[in-house]
């Protein structure tokens, strides 16, 4: 008869591996999920709130300094010479007038070659980031100081655009052999300038 190659020591063995694998799904299902689990997520949270606070408090501490260069800002723009410095769209519109009459003034000799034929207001123009103030112009204007007319508008402050320019050319009927005296340009054109206003929102 054969021997069995069983030992009782195999069986012991065998018993404490049981024993083992019943204790670890006790522990999993009995303990770790039910005590364990919560208890590792509420650290992992614990440490994110702190993380968040150690964040913020360092925000707290530049406040001061934000708000020093926010009022640097500030400062800035309300000084800042691109803008008009009207309140309101009928205010600036009247001063982009008295700015192209001046313009006028300092740059035309002859006011017979160079005059004024009227300004109206001009809400067609796309509402941008800033409002646009513009008013719609119209001279009879030799080259030469209309040239100047032009620049000075441009190139002063506050910030000032000239477009839309259109320049017609007056024909004359000229008797032969006689001399006639060119006439005056017919232009016209948009001049625009900005309020510190918001014109629409981003």
């Amino acid at each position: 008869m054969a021997t069995s190659k069983f030992q009782p020591k195999d069986g012991r063995l065998l018993a404490v591996v049981l024993l083992l694998i019943v204790l670890l799904l006790i522990y999993l299902v009995g303990v770790h999920w039910w005590f364990v689990a919560p208890q590792l997520q509420f650290a992992s949270d614990m440490q994110d709130l702190r993380d968040q606070q150690l964040k913020y408090s360092r925000i707290i501490e530049q406040q001061g300094d934000i708000e020093r260069r926010l009022g640097e800002v500030k400062a800035y723009e309300q000084g800042n010479p691109a803008f008009m410095a009207e309140s309101d769209r009928n205010a600036a519109e009247a001063a982009l007038i008295q700015r192209l009459k001046q313009a006028m003034t300092d740059h035309v000799k002859n006011e017979a070659r160079c005059q004024n034929n009227g300004t109206q207001s001009y809400a067609g123009a796309q509402e941008e980031v800033y409002l646009r103030v513009t008013v719609q112009a119209r001279l009879k204007c030799d080259l030469e100081p209309l040239a100047a007319i032009l620049q000075d508008l441009e190139s002063g402050k506050p910030y000032l655009f000239v477009d839309q320019v259109m320049i017609y050319k007056q024909q004359t009927y000229r008797r032969p052999n006689v001399k006639v005296a060119p006439q005056p340009l017919d232009v016209r054109f948009n001049l625009t300038g900005y309020l510190r206003q918001p014109g629409k929102s981003k």
